[in-house]
């Protein structure tokens, strides 16, 4: 392994435990995307952005309460709920392409539903 991935890993798992995430669920793939086997709950952690480029949670994926203006790093798949309540959203740019359960962005400042997942199980919450 090189020197590189060898040091990409270390922070990647120093910032998974930041964020009360088990390293054990995680696979990175080769573009330095994260798979997650679980609940990701990044909730009421004053974040700008979402620390991670995540590609696919089997799990519920919540990044409400926080201070986000864009959706950028959100997994592409999601096999149960996604909520980004109560954040800055004017768009749902960069949001799941495909959603196992339910859609809560209510409470943003949305302008345009761009971005929009094309499919979720659940309901579509705004």
């Amino acid at each position: 392994m090189s020197k590189r991935k060898t040091k990409y890993l270390k922070a990647t798992k120093t910032n998974l435990k930041k964020y009360n995430l088990d390293f054990s669920k995680v696979v990175i793939n080769s573009d330095g995307s994260i798979d997650y086997d679980g609940n990701v709950y990044l909730e009421e952690k004053d974040l700008k952005k979402i620390p991670f480029k995540f590609n696919k949670v089997d799990g519920d994926f919540s990044c409400s309460y926080n201070q986000l203006t864009s959706l950028e790093g959100s997994p592409k798949e999601v096999s149960g709920d996604f909520l980004c309540i109560a954040n800055k959203l004017t768009s749902l740019e960069g949001a799941p392409v495909e959603v196992g359960g339910g859609f809560w962005c209510y409470d943003n400042e949305l302008t345009s539903y761009d971005g929009k997942p094309e499919y979720i199980e659940g309901e579509f919450y705004d």
